[in-house]
């Protein structure tokens, strides 16, 4: 019976021990925490894109009319077009400092005796603003439509799409 008393004694202090290893912590550089906040972007526009009168003169492929985004029109051979059109300025607000994306997408004009012709916008690809809030920045928006040999005469419409996204 001594050895059994020797060993339960032996086992409750082992049990009653600490362990061998202690719980440590641990310090050292801490990562860095960052937080943007910007403003949201609001764009508006005002006037219209407007090409004027453009003569077909024998049209014998496609040929570009471009209204540039300083009001001049460039006119291909084969067409008559007025000496100058009209641009769409646009005004976007945001941050202070930001680079604003500017994306051009295409669209379609349609004509009052049937037919289409696709508008291609042209102008910068973004600014820089330079407040945040009012004024906003101001950029011109012109663009660019193909006349085929087979374009029917007509008043052509549409719209203008162009969209802003920060950098």
């Amino acid at each position: 019976m001594t050895k059994f008393v020797k060993i339960a004694a032996v086992a409750a202090a082992l049990l009653g021990t600490a362990p061998a290893f202690a719980a440590t912590s641990v310090t050292g550089a801490a990562p860095s925490a960052t937080a943007r906040i910007i403003r949201p972007l609001t764009l508006t526009a005002t006037g219209s894109l407007n090409f004027g009168t453009i003569v077909m003169n024998n049209v014998t492929a496609n040929r570009t009319v471009t209204v540039n985004p300083d009001g001049s029109i460039t006119c291909a051979v084969e067409l008559v077009c007025d000496t100058t059109g009209s641009f769409v300025t646009y005004n976007v607000t945001g941050t202070n400092g930001q680079t604003v994306n500017i994306i051009k997408n295409t669209s379609t004009l349609t004509g009052s005796n049937s037919g289409s012709l696709t508008l291609t916008p042209v102008g910068a690809n973004s600014v820089v603003l330079t407040n945040s809030g009012a004024p906003g920045k101001d950029f011109p928006i012109g663009g660019s439509i193909d006349i085929a040999p087979t374009t029917i005469d007509g008043v052509y419409t549409g719209t203008v799409d162009v969209q802003v996204d920060y950098n």
